[in-house]
């Protein structure tokens, strides 16, 4: 019935000229644009005539797409006005993560049915000299997300839970949940790519147009389906849903960050969450233009790079400044089990190494991508990332700039470690009678050596 489609309606021929070693001729391509992205360019005068619309071309709002960004982020607002402590939101993003993980699993199962289906799983798993490039810098982007603080981990192993919490089991379940969603994801995208070849494979010169397969190209596969409206309404829930569950875990971990260090902002917590909301939401709105749209990957590429340098960042100040015994310390009273010294290992030296190949190619990536984008999408990158990324070592000098004494007395007062309290008076004071009070009084004497 599809391919019906095409051939009525959807279907567009063109000439191109080509020159040949010899002579010129007039090559004819057939183009079958899928209908639903046609519908998604048909929101852009400029994406209508040409798919990718040049860097010079005049800026387009979509009206229909801000309708949407408006209610998505409205969504967003009601999660932290309903669910606003930490033990409800973490309740709801558990419910959320199975019912997106029940879903997907349904849309892959009924994605088996889908002509060339099969070949693109077989296609996915055989692996092949030519695309090992490709399939480890994916791992690598895999693993930094999964693993990463903005995608739940550091949520499971914070201070919210409580002492002789599990929370190593916790964080292997979000870990290992977050790669096989990515997997889920991979397969589904390679059968709905050998799905629309289908198309293609009978004649050399056809070419189908499937844009964005996992968001936009789907669309028209489950319109192939029997109960076509069902299909598309689980499939499109399911994507929402983990759009929400990755943009609420990274907001809720970042607004955490701020009320544990600036009490005053604590104390205005609901004026700055809705702040924050309602900033991130007008400046959203760019993704509603032309532009917006089409180079919306460079700033994931930067998202790649400020997440490797973020978490080398992080494994520096645990690891070598705080120090490897005292973290080895604090984890052991926290779990109230041992914590193997190979772990140690691993995140001191194994670790950083794989976050600086990410960090590397990361870099390369974004300047690649943002060197054929637009001048706007690399301001929106300098505001999002680079001024972020800055204001690490802008506190540092206003921590220094706030304490007494010499500049050298205030440089290693701000660069000594401190120790780590539990929040609770009955677990301070266990946590010092584990410790010694050796152990915990260093600040003290160094703090009264430089008074006097």
């Amino acid at each position: 019935m599809l391919r019906n489609l095409y051939a009525h309606g959807a279907v567009c021929n063109y000439s191109k000229n080509e020159i040949d070693v010899t002579d010129s001729e007039n090559i004819s391509y057939t183009v079958p644009h899928v209908p639903s992205v046609l519908y998604f360019q048909s929101h852009f005068a400029s994406m209508k005539e040409e798919n990718f619309p040049y860097t010079n071309a005049d800026y387009e709002l979509s009206w229909n797409f801000v309708s949407n960004f408006v209610f998505i982020w409205a969504m967003i607002a009601f999660i932290f006005y309903k669910f606003p402590e930490a033990a409800k939101f973490g309740k709801l993003i558990r419910y959320m993560v199975i019912g997106t993980v029940a879903l997907l699993l349904v849309c892959f199962v009924r994605f088996l049915f889908l002509p060339g289906a099969i070949e693109g799983l077989t296609r996915f798993m055989t692996p092949k000299a030519s695309d090992m490039a490709m399939g480890i810098s994916s791992t690598f982007i895999m693993v930094l997300h999964a693993f990463g603080a903005g995608w739940g981990s550091a949520i499971a192993l914070s201070s919210f839970n409580g002492f002789k919490t599990n929370i190593m089991s916790y964080s292997w379940i979000i870990s290992f949940g977050q790669i096989f969603i990515y997997i889920m994801f991979g397969m589904v995208s390679f059968m709905l790519e050998h799905y629309y070849k289908g198309f293609s494979e009978d004649s050399y010169n056809t070419y189908v147009i499937n844009s964005w397969l996992l968001y936009v190209s789907s669309a028209s596969a489950l319109s192939s389906m029997h109960w076509s409206n069902l299909w598309t309404i689980i499939y499109y829930t399911m994507l929402l849903m983990a759009a929400l569950i990755v943009m609420t875990t990274q907001i809720f971990t970042i607004l955490q960050s701020l009320f544990d260090e600036f009490e005053n902002l604590r104390t205005r917590k609901q004026e700055v969450t809705f702040g924050l909301i309602g900033g991130l939401t007008v400046c959203s709105f760019f993704f509603c233009t032309n532009h917006g749209v089409n180079f919306f990957s460079a700033l994931s590429l930067d998202a790649l790079f400020s997440h490797s340098l973020l978490h080398l960042l992080l494994l520096l100040v645990v690891l070598w400044i705080y120090g490897r015994e005292r973290f080895q310390r604090d984890i052991e009273f926290m779990l109230g089990q041992p914590f193997a010294s190979w772990k140690i290992f691993i995140l001191r030296f194994i670790a950083p190494l794989f976050l600086l190949i990410c960090l590397v190619a990361g870099a390369l990536a974004a300047v690649m991508e943002h060197f054929f984008s637009v001048v706007s999408v690399l301001i929106i990158s300098i505001l999002l990332v680079g001024l972020p990324i800055l204001a690490i070592p802008g506190y540092g000098f206003y921590y220094l700039y706030q304490n007494t004494g010499t500049f050298w007395a205030r440089f290693r007062r701000t660069c000594r470690p401190t120790d780590w309290y539990p929040v609770e008076m009955e677990q301070r004071q266990k946590y010092e009678l584990d410790v010694g009070n050796s152990d915990i009084t260093h600040i003290i004497l160094g703090v009264t050596e430089e008074v006097n």
